[in-house]
């Protein structure tokens, strides 16, 4: 028999379209536990689930849900479709502002936190963007993101680079 489903831990790369989230999330294949020896994949479409260990898995999702036209709903409903059962951690890109049918980003996390309760949300912030813009308002986003939940924990990242990131972000789901 499956065990229930339990989200431990989430993280998110937030920025505006184009602003390279899909490039940080893949930077995370930096660290050689998540079977691309340490390499950042090129081909097209990664796997998208990972063994963290024996009891623990990692889904993650390279596009965002406002690029892909789903609503917030349809967002939750596809993480626990695709993490299944038993204890996973959840790894995807997400808008900063409301597009298309997904709220904003602290509509979003509150919905991950009430739907799962996740242990611990990381969210990062891509200012400057991959093309070396910064994030408007960037203070005003990280201060409101910091009242959503004790869980949650924001910073932000320069999207310039991507090997100095892809190791901080794949700590997220270090539990040595």
């Amino acid at each position: 028999m499956d065990s229930p489903l339990h989200i431990e831990r989430v993280l998110l790369v937030a920025g505006g379209r184009g602003s390279g989230k899909s490039t940080q999330l893949r930077a995370m294949f930096l660290d050689p536990r998540l079977g691309y020896d340490g390499q950042i994949p090129t081909i097209r479409r990664p796997r998208e689930r990972y063994r963290l260990s024996p009891d623990r898995q990692l889904y993650v999702r390279f596009s965002s849900p406002h690029e892909s036209n789903a609503t917030l709903e349809e967002f939750l409903n596809k993480i626990e479709t695709k993490s299944v059962s038993g204890r996973w951690c959840f790894a995807g890109a997400v808008q900063i502002e409301s597009t298309n049918r997904v709220p904003d980003l602290r509509d979003v996390v509150d919905a991950i936190v009430q739907r799962f309760s996740p242990e611990r949300i990381r969210i990062a912030l891509l200012s400057p963007d991959r093309r070396g813009r910064q994030l408007a308002d960037a203070n005003d986003h990280l201060e409101n993101l910091r009242e959503a939940a004790p869980v949650v924990e924001v910073m932000s990242i320069d999207a310039r680079t991507r090997e100095g990131n892809g190791l901080l972000l794949a700590d997220t789901f270090d539990f040595a």
